[in-house]
């Protein structure tokens, strides 16, 4: 087959994460070609990367020219299967056509869109599930929560869980850890946060239940992504709760400076109201990093009995546990080793070949 894939969001933060590990196990068979569409500014690297052809295209994401000019391309290029990692699934298209859709958000969470993206969401969504032979969804969960808003046939959807890099992985020594301390200026130990600051994020009961650390010297709370000081809401809750003297705010990192912030940190905290699949807690399970998570979601399906699993809106739960966790070295421990194995059963050659597996299945 000569399989187009959808790569404008290469960079992506999550949706980039699927491209980019896909396209690298894609590499290592030969059955197959493929051809990837890119954005101007990703196209020179997607060709020195990945082997097969790279097609630039012009149209900026979500926009309606994406819609037409994608299926142009992938009709005149002899595609043979289309693969859209994302609801954006182009009109037209004379293939047969595979759609990811990771999570329905905005159809879950109305209230955290504006009018146009709640309802272009729906029609795409929507439009993407009719007109696909096969929807793939990360996670049991995502599937049943599309089934819940979309019409679409059960069979159609596919669950094929992701994976996560072998780069995240213990540290042979401290270095790594120590390194990203004295970088962060950060003294004595921390728990992490990775994630946006989005409502359904559920950061503010975070925020809450740090008072809860207030015994336990320079112990802080250290947030990956969104800055909390560009979010004035949570920035505010940061200074009424007393706590702005406890959370660092450290914005995107690099890879492998993420990396070094999983292995430094003494758990991962993530109490996410909604998650179609959850990255960062198996990349701290593949760190060796304890998992403190909500258990709402497909966050369960992820970590399984590998980390500490709790009611998100439960504030006295949540300090519970990340007290638990600091104070019981034993727990650590038992979390660790637990996560290691959980993380080893979601690899991204397991979910490129289930996905190939698929793509065949339809030829």
């Amino acid at each position: 087959m000569n399989i187009g894939i959808d790569a404008r969001k290469y960079f992506d933060f999550g949706i980039g994460t699927y491209i980019r590990n896909l396209a690298s196990c894609f590499d290592r068979q030969e059955q197959d070609r493929f051809t990837y569409f890119a954005a101007p500014q990703d196209a020179e690297i997607i060709r020195r990367t990945h082997r097969g052809k790279t097609i630039v295209n012009l149209s900026g994401k979500y926009s309606l020219g994406e819609l037409i000019s994608v299926s142009f391309q992938a009709n005149r290029a002899g595609i043979s299967l289309f693969h859209a990692p994302h609801y954006t699934l182009p009109f037209g298209l004379s293939m047969r056509r595979v759609v990811t859709i990771h999570d329905v958000i905005h159809l879950r969470f109305p209230e955290y869109f504006s009018p146009v993206q709640r309802a272009y969401a729906r029609v795409m969504i929507g439009h993407a599930c009719r007109a696909a032979d096969a929807v793939i969804v990360d996670s049991a969960f995502a599937g049943k929560e599309l089934l819940r808003y979309i019409p679409c046939p059960p069979g159609k959807v596919h669950v094929i869980p992701l994976g996560v890099s072998g780069d995240f992985a213990p540290s042979l020594d401290n270095a790594s850890a120590d390194d990203f301390r004295r970088k962060h200026n950060i003294n004595g130990r921390f728990l992490l946060y990775v994630g946006s600051l989005k409502p359904h994020k559920n950061v503010s009961a975070l925020i809450r239940s740090i008072s809860a650390l207030r015994g336990r010297t320079h112990v802080q709370v250290v947030c990956v992504g969104e800055r909390l000081e560009e979010n004035a809401p949570l920035h505010s809750l940061c200074i009424s709760a007393g706590v702005g003297d406890r959370v660092r705010s450290l914005g995107w990192l690099a890879e492998p400076d993420l990396i070094a912030a999983y292995r430094a940190a003494s758990a991962l905290v993530m109490p996410s109201l909604y998650e179609g699949f959850g990255f960062p807690v198996l990349e701290a399970m593949a760190c060796g990093t304890p998992v403190i998570a909500s258990n709402a979601a497909s966050i369960p399906e992820v970590i399984g009995d590998a980390g500490i699993l709790l009611d998100p809106t439960a504030q006295g739960d949540l300090a519970a546990a990340m007290v638990s966790v600091l104070d019981d070295s034993s727990l650590r421990d038992s979390l660790r080793e637990k996560g290691l194995r959980r993380a080893k059963l979601f690899t991204w050659n397991r979910c490129a070949e289930r996905t190939l597996n698929l793509y065949r299945s339809l030829a």
